[in-house]
């Protein structure tokens, strides 16, 4: 592909190029591909994705006053409340929720 820039413009994108560390070619290949991404991104239902968000947040805030409670039973009585496996493994299931969210945010953000 070839395409025209003025003498500013490609002193511009040499400097970044080497900002980053990258060949010319690279440099724009990464560019353009990355605003693709944000484009794809401005794309997605930002309503729905802020409120799955919204819903892990709240998740995870319940899921940390039940481990509070528990604790309190746990360091109050000194037996582990038999509630305590179901609290952690439904945490671990959140988490892991959250982790694939991260993961798919940050590639549409790349």
């Amino acid at each position: 592909m070839r395409f025209r820039v003025s003498d500013q413009e490609y002193e511009e994108i040499c400097a970044a190029a080497q900002r980053a560390g990258a060949a010319y070619g690279t440099f724009i290949t990464q560019t353009v591909q990355a605003v693709i991404r944000q484009h794809e991104l401005g794309q997605q239902p930002t309503a729905e994705l802020c409120e799955e968000l919204r819903g892990i947040a709240r998740q995870l805030n319940r899921i940390g006053v039940n481990l509070n409670q528990l604790a309190r039973i746990a360091n109050t009585t000194g037996q582990v409340p038999c509630e305590l496996p179901a609290a952690l493994s439904y945490l671990e299931n959140v988490l892991r929720k959250v982790d694939t969210s991260s993961v798919e945010i940050g590639r549409l953000l790349r």
